[in-house]
């Protein structure tokens, strides 16, 4: 894959998942119709490192929008459908409850818009919640789920980066995702129709009745890097188990972590999701982090749970935490803690 080809994907996969991928700061847009290319230009929600997608065009954005336009083929709005972009990439939509029976073979956007669809997907959520076990087509290297702040993902900024826009001049984060209002208004406007829309969101029951779906999906986002590096037989703290039995059962205090830990019978590892980075810890430093992702920086409770004594845990967490912290990686503190 050549470097336009390779940022072409990037661009694409990422507008798709609806959330920011880890160069944070792009932005795209996919337009339904080539003929509001034109009402584009100049439009604030455009920069130099914006993408635009449109249907079978090959042009540029005037040099004053910054923004490079891209041709396409093929129709988003059919979760099914293939999609070309430029000469050499292909990638391939695919209804989420057909992902369980139909394998990955190459880029693939898993779509989840129907009743039919949602429901496969909170089923899996809760099967890896309660055992551990997830869903192969999401843990495909190659494969890539599709507008997840609409399944309940909480991004990790309030500013719209990925958009769709609707022949009528509509826009949304996905062709059924959230919508922010018509290619007229400011991206201020959109980025707090997007505010408002994520917090209905939330509310829907499926969503508010599992306040660790957003967590499941970065979960899943690590097994796929893992699997890409080579590393076997992973599991994720808090979904089937934890790395320390003594967390099973305790309320979750650290609320919108980016951070998931990794483990096997001989590896633990710390991911990352707002970077897609993953740090290799040692067993003592393992545990402590797997308490610091539920209880944060509680060294009074982490004592209690690892039955150590507390100026140990005081020393360890501050430790990790000032490691981490130079990495960008923060493990909150704690919410509503009781003793």
């Amino acid at each position: 894959m050549n470097g336009d080809t390779r940022s072409i994907a990037a661009n694409l996969m990422s507008w798709a998942r609806g959330a920011d991928a880890p160069n944070a700061g792009s932005k795209v847009l996919v337009l339904e119709d080539a003929s509001l290319v034109s009402d584009l230009a100049g439009h604030e929600f455009l920069t130099e490192a914006a993408a635009c997608f449109v249907p079978s065009v090959d042009q540029t954005l005037p040099v004053s929008c910054g923004g490079t336009v891209f041709s396409y083929v093929g129709d988003f709005r059919d979760p099914d459908a293939d999609i070309q972009v430029g000469e050499d990439f292909y990638a391939q939509q695919q209804s989420y409850a057909l992902s369980e029976f139909v394998p990955v073979g190459g880029p693939t956007i898993l779509r989840a818009c129907s009743d039919v669809d949602l429901a496969a997907f909170y089923r899996d959520a809760d099967a890896a919640r309660s055992a551990g076990k997830f869903p192969a087509a999401l843990l495909h290297p190659q494969s890539l789920l599709g507008d997840i702040p609409s399944l309940g993902f909480l991004p990790g900024t309030a500013e719209v980066t990925h958009v769709y826009v609707a022949g009528s001049g509509e826009v949304f984060t996905s062709p059924s995702g959230i919508p922010l209002g018509v290619l007229d208004d400011t991206h201020l406007s959109w980025s707090r129709r997007w505010v408002s829309g994520l917090d209905e969101v939330g509310l829907r029951p499926e969503v508010a009745g599992r306040p660790w779906i957003s967590h499941y999906m970065l979960a899943a986002d690590a097994l796929r890097h893992a699997a890409v590096r080579g590393l076997q037989g992973m599991r994720v703290s808090g979904f089937g188990g934890h790395l320390v039995p003594a967390l099973d059962g305790i309320e979750d205090r650290v609320p919108g972590s980016s951070s998931v830990l990794l483990f096997n019978s001989s590896v633990a590892h710390l991911h990352d999701g707002a970077t897609s980075r993953t740090y290799r810890l040692g067993s003592d430093a393992a545990k402590f982090v797997d308490v610091m992702l539920v209880v944060g920086s509680d060294a009074p409770e982490a004592a209690r749970i690892l039955g150590c004594p507390e100026t140990l845990a005081e020393a360890s967490i501050r430790q990790i935490q000032n490691s981490f912290s130079a990495k960008g990686i923060r493990f909150g503190s704690v919410q509503g803690a009781a003793h």
